[in-house]
């Protein structure tokens, strides 16, 4: 019995074919990039679209058929878990990359023309695209608070999901990856409200990265889990307490 969750689970298009190597130990492994897009209208009636980028990572036999079968700009169902490595340049900086480590990849229709799937009307009720991800874990930190200029509620905290698994040598290992949460709205009041360092929760939202510049000139990026529901775990809360929320539908997500 797994002691946190951390599932994702994407529909978008191959930007980059797949680049495969193989480790000193033999081992398969393949990497490429897929894009997401998401449209929606604003309560002006403004059309929207938001492109989220995913670094994919597949091992074994799951890199060789990805190697052999996709394509630039095909379209694919990615499913697996999300890690983030570091490491540090020749300039002595940290660096680091978030990755999806694909258990499954199903390949979908390769896209013809100039607009892929163009044939297909691409809309919020019906979108070509899918950005999913489901994380069980414990808060490493109480949650913040604060209003964006426009009085909208925004509550930030972070997540641990931890995970075992057994080497093929029979080895117990274990690896426990960090979110940054991301609540809005009527849901992150209720975060900020109920949650404390500690408290055992399921967070089902999407990843969203957004970059910024220092002043030195440096572009950092941060990747978040846009939460859209809120379930608490553990000991049956109190009568007054909630034990579910989601958030409800919204203009847009300001950075």
């Amino acid at each position: 019995m797994a002691r946190g969750m951390n599932k994702v689970t994407i529909i978008g298009y191959v930007e980059r074919e797949p680049e495969k190597r193989s480790t000193a130990s033999g081992q398969a492994v393949a990497t490429f990039c897929v894009s997401t897009s998401r449209r929606w209208t604003t309560n002006a009636g403004e059309a929207r679209e938001s492109i989220e980028w995913f670094n994919i990572v597949a091992w074994g036999n799951l890199a060789e058929a990805a190697g052999q079968r996709l394509q630039k700009r095909q379209r694919i169902y990615a499913e697996g878990h999300l890690q983030t490595r570091s490491w540090e340049d020749p300039d002595g900086q940290r660096c680091y990359r978030t990755e999806l480590v694909a258990d499954t990849l199903i390949p979908l229709a390769i896209a013809d023309g100039p607009n892929p799937d163009e044939s297909y009307r691409d809309s919020e009720d019906m979108p070509l695209c899918l950005n999913r991800i489901m994380v069980i874990g414990n808060l490493g930190r109480d949650p913040e608070m604060r209003y964006t200029p426009g009085g909208q509620a925004v509550t930030s905290f972070s997540l641990a999901a931890s995970r075992t698994w057994t080497t093929s040598d029979g080895d117990r290992r274990d690896t426990t990856e960090w979110f940054n949460i991301v609540a809005w709205g009527s849901l992150a009041e209720i975060c900020n409200q109920y949650l404390t360092k500690g408290r055992r929760v399921f967070v089902e939202g999407e990843l969203r990265t957004r970059g910024w510049e220092q002043s030195d000139g440096r572009k950092h990026y941060r990747t978040e889990l846009v939460a859209k529901e809120m379930i608490m775990l553990g000991p049956r809360p109190a009568s007054n307490e909630v034990e579910y929320a989601s958030e409800p539908r919204r203009e847009q997500l300001p950075f």
